[in-house]
């Protein structure tokens, strides 16, 4: 279960003090069919008081709290927008005012004492062996782990707080992966729900980064005569520094371009006489979908190895100066 926080959403909805408000719900597929019945509460409610509120569910996707839908849903005039799932991003600003719904992440009193005590035996087992172990999570988990102080990860950036061994709390290995490939170590998963751990081994990260070390050595063997840049528009994607980075250093070495803007990126919409793509945008793409597509696909990280002649890799994250 989760916690969406419905009377903060009424109260927000209340305080715009307008007639007829246009208020739309933004969700991850995750959360999307509990946002549907959490729409259905708030409507019976300003039913019951009769005042009418104009409220969509967003139904495309939502990737995270860099993919704002404000731009989107200009031209309705919408007043509010809920946005659940996420914390704001500080280099993501929205133009129409968006209140941000964690969804903390809710437990029963066995199911969390289980939980809280898993972690605290793993913790109790690294000390012994003297490692400090430090706690990763995303946001649904903030409250359940507060005791553990942890380090919050955000949208495609991975800071974690120092420790010889890194144990993620969560479901799935979006994140995990993220972590590994950044801090090229093994980390440890617990997913709270199947209260299972499990781990990404430094074999499975050193494989990862083969391939791609593999994917930029081609470029060095059969030089790029022409590169599409893919820039997002999506306010937490759109890294215009690194954009304006990578179009300079491809004019410094002759190299002839495309400069392509998109919104969402798939491997339908990349059909261009171009060599490979330099995807200026959530670098998870390329991390985790190179294989869809049918031309080579780089971070613009990885695109500087190339220039840098460097076999070093070097992970791709999204920073505040990005933008």
């Amino acid at each position: 279960m989760f916690d969406l926080e419905t009377e903060r959403v009424i109260k927000e909805i209340e305080n715009l003090n307008k007639k007829n408000p246009k208020v739309v719900f933004q969700a991850p597929e995750g959360l999307k069919l509990s946002v549907e019945k959490e729409i259905e509460k708030i409507k019976n409610y300003f039913k019951q008081k009769n005042i009418n509120v104009e409220i969509y569910l967003w139904g495309n996707t939502c990737f995270g709290a860099c993919d704002l839908i404000d731009s989107h849903v200009k031209n309705l005039n919408v007043d509010l927008i809920i946005h659940y799932g996420h914390e704001k991003l500080s280099y993501a600003n929205p133009e129409i005012k968006t209140l941000f719904i964690p969804a903390y992440h809710t437990f029963n009193k066995d199911d969390e004492e289980k939980i809280l005590t898993d972690i605290k035996n793993f913790i109790e087992k690294h000390k012994s062996e003297g490692k400090k172990v430090t706690i990763a999570t995303t946001i649904q988990y903030k409250k359940l782990l507060k005791d553990f102080n942890p380090s919050i990860i955000l949208g495609c950036r991975g800071e974690v707080k120092e420790g010889d061994v890194i144990l993620f709390v969560g479901t799935g290995r979006f994140h995990p992966l993220m972590l590994a490939y950044k801090y090229q170590k093994e980390v440890f998963i617990y997913n709270p729900i199947s209260k299972c751990f499990d781990k990404i081994t430094k074999e499975e990260i050193d494989k990862f980064i083969k391939k791609r070390i593999l994917a930029v050595s081609k470029l060095m063997l059969n030089r790029p005569k022409k590169v599409g840049v893919v820039l997002s528009t999506k306010k937490g994607q759109c890294r215009k520094r690194v954009f304006e980075e990578i179009i300079k250093l491809l004019e410094e070495h002759n190299i002839n371009y495309l400069p392509i803007l998109v919104d969402n990126i798939s491997p339908e919409i990349l059909f261009y006489d171009v060599d490979c793509y330099i995807i200026v945008a959530c670098p998870r793409i390329v991390l985790d979908d190179y294989i869809l597509y049918k031309k080579p696909i780089y971070t613009p990280k990885e695109f500087k190895l190339f220039i840098e002649n460097s076999f070093k890799y070097k992970f791709d994250e999204i920073k505040e100066d990005d933008f």
